[in-house]
């Protein structure tokens, strides 16, 4: 009777250490369930390549013989035909002054000439503010876009315009008048420039480029094929070769060379066999350019130049010579979840698993199939199977739950951040 009365006791015993095992495993379970969800969201991503290299053009620095006043006489990126005046050079400080005065009288006349020439004003100011607002736009996205040389060409039209239109109108009765003598002045004035400059004028056709950099003759499309990594790291630019008259670009062709592992040639050469690549240049312009992969040069150290070319905008790029550069080889568009919240299912034939993910739908949690075609370091892009119900189709701001204890498609769940058991 002991022995059975002991036996009772022990198995109410262990029955009870196992129900207060479950009850505080579970208990615990619920205070430390690591449940987290996050909105599933449209991403963009870029398969692109960091470079950093030199812009190489075939130019050639413009000599001046004598003189150190010059002044431009073309804008930036201009084209020049053969034997085009690209410069003038000045005998002297009063030379260039007096040039100076040439070019204010000039801008004075013009004025005059076009507030005579509109005298009745109504509809011409209003097109003239117009032109105003355009130009002040214009202005302000070369300074965001750093392009000074554009934004003094602007500010100085900018100038030009304000000024005419302080004319529109006006008293015209002394306009003819101040015309006349302003005519006078101009002629005089040209006449004695005439004697102190000198023109550089362009040997063949090309684009005209106010800024040298000592690089115009060691960096050039014909020693590309012999530049080694070495020789391209310890290029140094000619001091001696600077010009204050500018430079002129030749061809039609420019080039992008950078210095890169041969892992990151062969993956370069890979990727640009298969796509269009485009080339972004970090500061100084906002604009992307097609490229094609021109050259690699020969292996040196486990590294080769690499030479990317482009026929198209060369007047954009006359300024550019060391850049920072991303190179671009496509783009898509999907829908971006952490990796963790991807869940495997066994299918219906258990001969392959389903790839999916859950999303908190009300109260539940519902498993919603999805294809992932592109994995990151930490996330995917998936977009929903082409067989997937509308219901179960997952969307941008769908909820998807990124960890959890026990999932299963139905489960019911009370909130975001909360799990129900």
């Amino acid at each position: 009777m002991n022995i059975r009365r002991w036996g009772f006791r022990l198995l109410v015993g262990l029955l009870v250490l196992l129900s207060s095992a479950y009850f505080g495993i579970q208990t615990y379970r619920y205070f430390n369930d690591p449940f987290s969800t996050t909105v599933v969201w449209l991403y963009r991503f870029e398969e692109s390549m960091e470079l950093n290299g030199c812009v190489v053009r075939e130019e050639a620095a413009l000599s001046v013989d004598d003189g150190t006043f010059v002044r431009p006489s073309r804008a930036e990126g201009e084209r020049v035909s053969v034997h085009g005046t690209v410069a003038r050079v000045y005998a002297d400080q009063d030379a260039l002054r007096m040039q100076t005065e040439t070019d204010a009288v000039e801008r004075r006349l013009e004025q005059l000439r076009y507030a005579r020439a509109t005298a009745t004003g109504a509809e011409v100011s209003s097109r003239m503010d117009s032109q105003i607002f355009q130009t002040m736009l214009q202005h302000r996205a070369a300074l965001s876009a750093g392009r000074l040389d554009r934004a003094r060409e602007q500010g100085a039209q900018l100038r030009a315009m304000v000024l005419k239109r302080d004319y529109t109108p006006v008293d015209l009765d002394n306009l003819d008048m101040e015309i006349g003598e302003l005519e006078s002045s101009l002629e005089s004035l040209r006449s004695r420039a005439e004697t102190e400059v000198r023109k550089i004028t362009a040997s063949r056709s090309g684009l005209y480029s106010s800024v040298t950099d000592g690089y115009e003759a060691l960096l050039t499309p014909a020693t590309l094929p012999q530049l080694t990594p070495s020789a391209f790291a310890a290029l140094d630019p000619d001091e001696q070769a600077i010009s204050p008259a500018g430079k002129l670009v030749y061809g039609d062709y420019w080039y992008y060379a950078a210095i890169l592992p041969m892992e990151r040639v062969e993956e370069l050469r890979t990727r640009a066999a298969s796509a269009s690549p485009v080339l972004r240049f970090t500061r100084g312009i906002d604009r992307d350019f097609p490229v094609e992969l021109y050259m690699v040069g020969n292996e040196e150290n486990g590294r080769a130049v690499v030479v990317l070319r482009c026929k198209e905008y060369l007047s954009d790029v006359t300024l550019l010579r060391r850049q920072k550069a991303s190179l671009v080889f496509g783009s898509m568009e999907g829908l971006r979840v952490p990796r963790e919240a991807l869940r495997l299912l066994p299918s219906e034939n258990d001969e392959e698993k389903r790839q999916g993910l859950y999303c908190v739908m009300g109260t539940e949690a519902r498993f919603k199939p999805v294809e992932v075609f592109y994995t990151g370091e930490d996330f995917l892009l998936v977009r929903a199977t082409p067989d997937a119900s509308d219901v179960l189709r997952v969307r941008a701001g769908d909820e998807v739950i990124v960890r959890a204890h026990d999932l299963y498609d139905g489960k019911i769940v009370t909130g975001l951040g909360d799990i129900a058991r």
